[in-house]
């Protein structure tokens, strides 16, 4: 048991870098980041620089919220926060392919994501 919850939380803390490593990439390389991600880089008529800025901010957020509950809460609360935070990358895959996306990016990796995030939280629940 004790060995679930310590990798629950090994990729609880993963997932906290990896935001923080998505945030800064799309305040540092926004079209790259964008492209990555699976819309486009830039968007005719519209401040897609406002866009990229709202993810970062909305990813290291994100981040440093999953910092502090792993310093400061329970395996089951930090389960259910995994649980209902995996609404994100859900959402995303659904941007993602209802703007043409590749199905590589929007289901291999935002959909990959929600469920690894449902996993992780579920393991900690069973904690």
């Amino acid at each position: 048991m004790l060995k679930m919850v310590a990798t629950a939380y090994v990729i609880a803390a993963l997932v906290g870098i990896a935001l923080v490593v998505i945030s800064l990439r799309f305040f540092l390389v926004p079209e790259a980041a964008a492209k990555a991600f699976g819309v486009p880089g830039s968007a005719s008529g519209v401040d897609a620089g406002a866009y990229f800025s709202v993810k970062a901010v909305r990813d290291l957020g994100t981040a440093l919220a999953i910092f502090v509950l792993i310093a400061v809460a329970d395996a089951h609360t930090l389960g259910w926060v995994f649980v209902v935070m995996s609404i994100i990358p859900a959402g995303d895959a659904l941007i993602v392919a209802r703007r043409g996306g590749h199905p590589g990016l929007w289901l291999g990796v935002h959909g990959a994501t929600a469920l690894v995030s449902v996993a992780a939280g579920v393991l900690l629940l069973l904690a």
